[in-house]
């Protein structure tokens, strides 16, 4: 059975096994970066939420850069669970979805440049369309794969 309460304040081995229990992927990896961020965890809502407020982007760039194990895709993942629509979570799907509209992405590895240009071609459908960002990638991420789980 899943014990979510050891991802509070036991050790990385016992996340891991816990995270295992449950049925994750790379349950050791995740173990270390739950267990090196929990520092932020009571302060998370201060520091995230001035940066989101006045840009969504910085905040990604301060999750990316301060936060063990998060890149591009996580930290826009992120901010979208807290409320924040601004960004897109780039994902094969989104590639995939660009890519039938002609955009020349064609690249085997994710880099922030790749990223970025990515988002920045989302964006201008997103703005053509007159809807968030946020919402176009969930939902091209419904069509492409008929659920709604993250």
């Amino acid at each position: 059975m899943c014990s979510w309460d050891s991802l509070w304040n036991a050790r990385e081995d016992e996340v891991a096994l816990s995270l295992k229990t449950c049925g994750y992927r790379f349950p050791n990896l995740k173990a270390k970066f739950i267990v090196r961020n929990r520092h932020f965890l009571p302060h998370i809502r201060d520091l995230i939420k001035p940066i989101a407020d006045e840009d969504q982007g910085k905040a990604r760039e301060y999750i990316v850069r301060n936060f063990v194990g998060f890149g591009y895709k996580e930290a826009s993942h992120f901010l979208r669970n807290v409320g924040y629509f601004d960004l897109a979570i780039i994902d094969r799907h989104v590639i995939s979805f660009l890519k039938a509209q002609g955009a020349s992405l064609n690249f085997k590895t994710l880099t922030r440049y790749r990223y970025l240009q990515a988002e920045s071609i989302l964006r201008s459908i997103s703005n053509a369309l007159g809807i968030d960002l946020g919402i176009l990638d969930l939902f091209i991420w419904f069509e492409e794969t008929e659920t709604v789980l993250k």
